[in-house]
């Protein structure tokens, strides 16, 4: 459950009456409070009497906290479950995106790809929907690829009819990650125009630490989001920075992995800043010392044209050993052995990720500027 539908909710209780309540996630982590809530607290016990389940179709999706006797509530207490447990199922099946969705996917849009928006306002405005902005997050941005699923080349559809797949999408998108990360859930999914939607994941109170188990999940994370959305899409993650500055810089990394992971290994993948090691930058903009290293490394087997070959056809097979072997009609062998002379000359092996990459770089760019 995300922030702006708990907001909902506690709008539409204290239409019955003042009462002090807080919604929290299947944790006891506090998602939103009333103002006259007095318990201060992050945590609060999901077996106390005080606390009331929210199910929907048999799937939790937190609880109601009262900071007051629950006896008092009397009949008001199913009713308010009701009420609760309606605005959910009503949110899962909405098909149009709220005015606050929209504003709040504007703003954001624009703050990280225009930079028409200070960071002062960010804050303020999202602080309105009780959104914390400056919590440690990372940013990992989806790109869709059939352009026919959002209707983005549609010039028949309607713009609702649009705006509804928008929304449909990120309600599932709001669902995968919910029932994915169950620890750490105040995440934020935005739609940020044409085929691309922003997650800014929650990293907890320990983001430099959480960030490790994080990495491991993200294959799975894209397994899930393919299955749930039923279509296939590029995800780039960026790292943890602290501060809404950090989250901004998070975002234009997220943005490098997906644009520089399509344009190298293909589509339909995840990709992590991180995974590129120092090349990563390249593709944000080549520099003299970017440009200088591929130099180097290239000038190492620049005479050596069948290595080079080799190399190319190499990449082209998605670094298949058998099926560069069959295209370059040679053995394996010979194949694996080319392969270890480069790394004795350049001292990067084609074999590791990491260093594959580095070598497919320094070829583009000494391509570009050799």
């Amino acid at each position: 459950m995300n922030q702006i539908l708990a907001n909902k909710i506690l709008k539409e209780i204290n239409k019955l009456s003042s009462y002090k309540v807080a919604i929290i996630d299947s944790y006891g982590k506090v998602i939103s409070s009333t103002d006259n809530f007095n318990i201060k607290h992050d945590l609060l016990p999901t077996k106390s009497p005080k606390a009331i389940e929210l199910r929907v179709k048999k799937r939790l999706y937190g609880y109601l906290f009262f900071d007051e006797k629950i006896d008092s509530l009397g009949e008001n207490k199913k009713i308010i479950k009701s009420i609760a447990e309606l605005i959910i199922e009503q949110n899962k099946n909405t098909k149009i995106l709220t005015s606050d969705e929209r504003r709040i996917d504007q703003i954001s849009y624009d703050f990280f790809n225009t930079g028409s928006i200070k960071e002062s306002d960010l804050i303020k405005v999202l602080k309105s929907f009780n959104i914390n902005i400056k919590k440690n997050r990372v940013a990992i941005l989806l790109e869709i690829h059939d352009g026919n699923y959002l209707k983005l080349y549609d010039f028949e559809s309607i713009e609702g009819e649009r705006e509804e797949i928008i929304a449909r999408t990120k309600r599932s998108i709001e669902t995968v990650l919910s029932t994915f990360y169950t620890q750490h859930a105040e995440n934020q999914v935005f739609y940020m125009g044409s085929n691309n939607f922003l997650i800014l994941k929650d990293m907890g109170e320990s983001p430099k630490e959480y960030q490790v188990e994080f990495k491991k999940t993200a294959s799975t994370l894209h397994y899930d989001l393919k299955t749930e959305l039923g279509t296939d899409l590029t995800i780039g993650i960026g790292n943890y920075w602290p501060g809404v500055k950090g989250l901004k810089e998070s975002f234009q990394e997220s943005k490098t992995a997906l644009k520089f992971g399509e344009h190298i290994w293909g589509e339909n993948k995840v990709y992590h800043y991180d995974s590129f090691g120092v090349i990563a930058p390249l593709f944000s903009g080549a520099n003299k010392e970017n440009i200088n290293f591929s130099r180097e490394v290239i000038s190492k087997i620049i005479s050596k044209k069948i290595l080079i070959k080799t190399l190319k056809k190499y990449f082209e097979n998605d670094m298949s050993l058998t099926v560069t072997a069959k295209d370059s009609k040679i053995h394996r062998n010979t194949l694996i052995y080319r392969l270890e002379r480069i790394e004795s000359l350049t001292g990067l092996n084609p074999r590791i990720f990491d260093d594959a990459f580095r070598l497919y770089m320094a070829l583009i760019l000494n391509g570009y500027y050799g």
